[in-house]
């Protein structure tokens, strides 16, 4: 009987003791456990021309050097080839003064099959740069660039049915993914790729907005304009914005 015991106490111990591993792997410690609210930071890598073009999807953001073999301007950026001893590229940033046979660093994400309309032209690969610097310029192409800004005191009147942007910014909760009119002055205007990005002034508050390209905004214009309210925007690049109006209509 005791030997009959004995071999019952020590099975109860060996499934007790499986019980509790197979509990504790189940569920990994809090401590390596992921935090999915942790701001991502891109990470810049330095690639040459010609592992760029090899491979355009291996990277988010890329830091690339080169000699400026020509430049095109138009209005609020300059296309720029730059070449190094593997291959040649087209970078699309800020407006620029860049001679020939300088060389520049410029960083960026690089775009597949881009068309210009005001080129007529399809690039199959461009880098959309963030930065350009060398030789004599250092220009930013990103939405906290230094695009000029008007100051003065400003009051504007507010269209009928319009809102106040000291109200969208109060109530951005509530106004998340609602569409709102505001009667505002461009203060600035930085000229991207495919967009505006304002800021607008009604004399209450700014407030950020994009606005795409096909519309006639310039800087210091009195406008109306309707937009989806958006909040917690992540442009990337740790550009973030508690409060953006992605704007649809100009008035």
């Amino acid at each position: 009987m005791n030997k009959m015991i004995k071999t019952i106490i020590t099975l109860a111990i060996v499934m007790t003791g499986l019980m509790i591993s197979g509990c504790t792997d189940s569920e990994p410690p809090s401590s390596q456990q992921f935090n999915h609210n942790l701001p991502i930071v891109p990470v810049v890598v330095d690639v040459t021309i010609g592992e760029a073009l090899a491979d355009p999807y291996a990277y988010e953001t890329i830091r690339v050097t080169g000699i400026v073999n020509q430049t095109i301007d138009v209005t609020g950026y300059t296309y720029i080839e730059i070449i190094d001893s593997t291959g040649s590229l087209w970078v699309a940033g800020y407006s620029a003064q860049l001679d020939n046979g300088t060389e520049i660093t410029a960083t960026g994400n690089l775009n597949i099959e881009f068309t210009s309309t005001l080129l007529g032209r399809t690039f199959d690969i461009i880098l959309f740069a963030d930065s350009i610097s060398g030789g004599n310029t250092s220009a930013s192409n990103s939405p906290h660039g230094s695009g000029t800004i008007v100051t003065g005191d400003i009051n504007v009147t507010p269209v009928d049915g319009g809102t106040r942007i000291e109200d969208i910014k109060s109530m951005s909760a509530e106004l998340d993914g609602q569409v709102v009119k505001v009667s505002a002055v461009v203060v600035k205007n930085v000229v991207l790729i495919d967009d505006y990005f304002l800021t607008l002034d009604d004399g209450t508050g700014e407030l950020k907005a994009r606005c795409p390209n096909t519309f006639n905004v310039s800087l210091g214009d009195s406008v109306v304009v309707t937009g989806t309210v958006m909040t917690d925007v992540d442009l990337g690049n740790e550009y973030f914005y508690e409060v953006l109006l992605q704007i649809t209509d100009v008035e």
